[in-house]
């Protein structure tokens, strides 16, 4: 019986101590994300390490300080990344060694709808997007179909938003034109509002009635040739 219970304890304790000797002999490393919408957040997290730098890359808008985990042994961190798409490489100091990680930002998603396509005059307009794909909208939407702007007054989950607006009684095709804030790239988007569009008509041309009372030309001077042969009535001389 008792050798029964020391094998017992002695197995307690190998797995009791099993995890601390795993975490020991692991490798410190640099983990991140393998890609990342353009312009989103990327996280970030590196040990074991007893000290750590900052997280730094070309493709980061500034350097992610890294914070304590549920791990003590590890730190975790995010921080936004560049605007610019490609492949890049980044670095942090653990204990004085370099550890990197590469990650990828994908190219820039305007992710928005506009809806119907064709709408009756003064009808509803509804247009939203998605936050998470880099580009949200720097403000209300306008377009000269649109009654009045369009303002994003619902939320959702995951960044989502949406809002509504009345189209104008004008009949024709309008565009309207989603601008990202705090950066140069935009989308546009077309509807119809239904019916004949106007038709634009050139005046006939207007002539100026004559003034009565302006004065009239005087008549032109008959001018006779010089040289011309006189003529009369008697006869020649002889």
């Amino acid at each position: 019986m008792r050798r029964a219970l020391t094998t017992a304890i002695a197995l307690s304790a190998t797995v009791a101590f099993a995890p601390l000797a795993t975490a020991q002999q692991e490798e410190p490393a640099l983990v991140m994300d393998g890609t990342v919408a353009n312009g989103r957040n990327i996280t970030a997290l590196a040990g074991p390490c007893k000290t750590y730098s900052e997280v730094t890359s070309p493709g980061l808008a500034a350097p992610i300080a890294l914070n304590p985990s549920s791990d003590p042994a590890k730190a975790y961190g995010s921080g936004e990344v560049t605007i610019k798409e490609g492949t890049y490489t980044a670095s942090v100091q653990c204990d004085g060694k370099t550890l990197t990680a590469k990650f990828t930002v994908l190219p820039l998603v305007i992710n928005w709808y506009l809806y119907p396509a064709e709408v009756e005059p003064g009808g509803t307009i509804t247009a939203g997007g998605d936050m998470n794909t880099g580009c949200h909208a720097s403000g209300p939407l306008e377009s000269p179909g649109f009654a009045e702007p369009l303002r994003f007054t619902r939320g959702g989950n995951f960044g989502r938003f949406s809002g509504d607006t009345k189209a104008a009684t004008t009949p024709g095709t309008y565009e309207v034109v989603f601008q990202c804030a705090n950066r140069p790239e935009r989308s546009v988007k077309t509807f119809r509002i239904l019916g004949t569009p106007p038709t634009t008509t050139t005046p006939p041309a207007t002539t100026t009635p004559p003034n009565p009372q302006a004065p009239k030309p005087k008549p032109k001077p008959v001018v006779k040739p010089k040289g011309a042969p006189e003529t009369g009535a008697g006869g020649t001389a002889p």
